[in-house]
């Protein structure tokens, strides 16, 4: 029996899905078809897969416009320190914060200010040049 679950996210970009990982620091692979490991040797395939250091993974698969989640959180939670849920804040947060940094680099905004809330959200504070 499979414990797969699928996580449809907002994450559209993959180049600021890999960058929230990096920031993250998680170890992770990209390609086409790689192996997303589950319970009892169950196999899905993503084009993003994290190692949680476990023989459980984490995967992101492009699924129309986004990427959606593949994991079998049961394993993940069982032989990890991940959580589902922080999890996937963390990486939406974290790619929405690339995102915003790309999108005002390309309108010529310049980064005034940031900082993190206690509540872990983050403010930027843009303005225009010049």
């Amino acid at each position: 029996m499979s414990h797969f679950m699928r996580i449809r996210t907002q994450i559209r970009e993959r180049e600021h899905l890999v960058q929230a990982l990096r920031d993250l620091h998680y170890q992770f692979q990209e390609g086409q078809n790689i192996v997303v490991r589950g319970f009892a040797g169950n196999r899905e395939t993503a084009d993003v897969v994290v190692d949680t250091g476990s023989k459980y993974d984490i995967g992101f698969r492009r699924q129309a416009e986004e990427f959606e989640v593949v994991a079998d959180w049961w394993g993940v939670e069982t032989c990890t320190q991940v959580r589902q849920q922080t999890f996937l804040a963390q990486v939406s947060q974290r790619y929405a914060y690339n995102l915003v940094k790309e999108q005002a680099r390309e309108q010529y905004l310049v980064v005034e200010e940031e900082r993190e809330l206690e509540n872990g959200d983050v403010v930027i504070l843009l303005s225009e040049r010049g």
